[in-house]
């Protein structure tokens, strides 16, 4: 369920509106799946091609995903103090656009960056109240006042925009030619991945990967068991005999 980050963005104020729609498990999800596309775009990438700039006011990818998870380091804490009405205690202030981006930062930098938001995820919604507070908003400048669900959405979309950015750096005039980082063997690299999120048994998506999986696997093995199985020898064929002919007397 990939979401409309053309739409949202034409239309600030359905970003809040929309996520009053969604479940939490859906929210989360997309969140998850924003961070593990930042997994694999770095996986791929030098850390010179992270660092390299096309124009001095522009973000180079580094720049661009740092800014992106210390955002998030941030706004999961927004989402807490919302989550238990405790709105006084936020200050939008401290949402600064392009805040915190690290021109200098590595891919194994960025690797750790992404892991703990992982973990801050996690504890936030481990000690999350019952029931969430739904009422207390936080303005963003942009996206209007957003609740909990609003800013996890934001959340969600903000990775798709510097991802977005991420590929018109790839795409810009004098970017570093990479050389292959591949390090694991073919079939290591096949096999399917576990996601961070603590949401997959709930994911339909996640379902019905396991059934494409397990199907794949199955063919797999038929193929193998049909190469091993001998192949049994044909008997020639009998000559037949000709029909011998009756004879009439007359």
């Amino acid at each position: 369920m990939p979401l409309p980050l053309d739409e949202l963005v034409a239309n600030p104020k359905l970003v809040n509106e929309r996520a009053q729609d969604l479940d939490w498990a859906e929210l989360l999800y997309e969140f998850e799946h924003a961070l593990d596309d930042a997994t694999a775009l770095v996986v791929g990438l030098s850390d010179g091609q992270l660092q390299f700039k096309p124009e001095i006011k522009v973000f180079s990818m580094a720049e661009g995903l740092t800014h992106a998870l210390h955002t998030d380091e941030l706004l999961w804490s927004w989402i807490k103090l919302l989550m238990d009405g405790r709105r006084a205690e936020i200050d939008p202030a401290a949402l600064i656009g392009g805040g915190r981006a690290q021109t200098d930062q590595s891919g194994a930098g960025i690797a750790t960056l992404i892991e703990n938001v992982h973990l801050i995820a996690r504890g936030t919604l481990e000690v999350r109240p019952d029931p969430i507070d739904l009422h207390s908003t936080a303005p963003h400048p942009y996206f209007g006042e957003l609740n909990a669900k609003g800013w996890l959405m934001f959340m969600a979309l903000h990775h798709g925009m510097h991802l977005r950015q991420c590929e018109a750096v790839i795409d810009a005039p004098g970017f570093p030619r990479g050389t292959s980082k591949q390090s694991l063997t073919a079939e290591e690299y096949l096999q399917p991945r576990e996601r961070k999120s603590w949401l997959k048994s709930e994911s339909a998506s996640q379902r019905t990967n396991d059934k494409a999986i397990k199907r794949t696997s199955d063919k797999a093995k038929s193929r193998a068991a049909a190469k091993k199985k001998p192949t049994a020898k044909k008997k020639p064929a009998e000559a037949k005999k000709p029909a011998s002919k009756r004879v009439t007397r007359r």
